[in-house]
């Protein structure tokens, strides 16, 4: 039975997702990929399909985690080493994790949140961290409150935790030296789940992300130093499940759910710092919501996600890997 058939049945009968799509061509090299056209090249594929997932990068080596999986969320962990030209599998998480915070700090890289394996639809407040000396996981401080689909980011030594509809609402940050998290003052609208968050500078973006099933162009900026928030431009058109990250100092915002949540995106567009308008750049290789996304060696690698969201995530996740570059590779 093809997975479309399969996926059709599931649907009808109400049963847990059991199916995920393979697709397309792998290529090993860190630094070159197979050319699609202008901008993107094809990236060597995960080790499992999976949307939903977090991704980060610690000493030049990208690390994938979690995402959606045929029954309950993930608990893997890969990481790409541009030696290798090539994923590997790690020790995987304490339990299975999507739609959480994933972030670097202290040499460790830290997840938070999300939906688990053990607590179904629940959001959890549960973090930890994994060293990649001893390829192992350690249980932290947990999150004041649970929170799903949120954001997590690294600045200046702390972990700011943000977003996410579902769980305690409001600002996160953690403090690695009294290894307590407080809450910091927000806005009730930076609530929004499926949001995306990049750091520039001393200052969080939270762009994008959805409230009662409606997404928003709205972006908030949180300046750590001085502890305010205020607006930047908003998006050119509403989006929710949509990757984020800087590249060169400009932040570039790709795909995700439209205004409805309806419509998986390929667009991609891109602010420069200082800029008051969104430029309308290549569109993505496909529609795809629910990514990782890193920025590294001057390109920015979308890692998984999958054309639908929500309860088709499982059924349309990808393993594929695409790579953005404004530079000839």
């Amino acid at each position: 039975m093809n997975h479309a058939a399969l996926a059709l049945i599931i649907a009808l009968v109400g049963a847990s997702p059991l199916a995920a799509q393979d697709s397309g061509v792998q290529t090993p090299s860190f630094d070159s990929g197979l050319r699609l056209s202008g901008p993107w090249a094809i990236g060597p594929r995960l080790d499992q399909a999976r949307a939903g997932l977090s991704a980060t990068v610690l000493d030049g080596r990208i690390y994938a985690a979690g995402g959606a999986g045929l029954a309950n969320p993930r608990d893997a962990l890969e990481v790409y080493d541009p030696e290798s030209g090539a994923w590997r599998v790690l020790k995987p998480m304490p339990m299975g994790l999507e739609r959480f915070g994933m972030a670097v700090l202290g040499g460790k890289i830290y997840v938070a949140g999300g939906y688990s394996s053990e607590a179904g639809a629940e959001p959890i407040d549960q973090v930890w961290s994994y060293d990649p000396e001893t390829d192992s996981w350690s249980a932290e401080t947990a999150l004041p409150g649970a929170k799903a689909s949120l954001s997590l980011v690294s600045v200046n030594d702390r972990l700011y935790a943000l977003g996410g509809e579902d769980g305690a609402p409001g600002l996160f940050v953690y403090d690695p030296e009294t290894q307590s998290w407080n809450a910091a003052e927000a806005p009730d609208d930076i609530n929004r789940r499926g949001a995306a968050a990049v750091v520039l500078g001393d200052e969080i973006w939270l762009i994008g992300g959805a409230r009662n099933g409606q997404a928003t162009s709205r972006v908030d900026v949180y300046h750590t130093l001085s502890q305010t928030w205020r607006r930047a431009p908003d998006l050119p058109e509403p989006r929710a499940g949509h990757a984020a990250a800087v590249l060169d100092g400009a932040v570039h915002v790709f795909g995700g759910r439209s205004a409805d949540m309806r419509r998986t995106l390929a667009s991609h567009v891109a602010l420069n710092a200082g800029s008051e308008t969104w430029e309308s750049l290549s569109d993505m290789p496909a529609a795809r919501t629910e990514a990782g996304v890193v920025s590294v060696n001057g390109a920015i690698w979308l890692i998984g996600g999958g054309s639908g969201a929500g309860f088709f995530a499982p059924f349309t996740a990808l393993d594929a890997v695409d790579i953005f570059s404004t530079s000839e590779r």
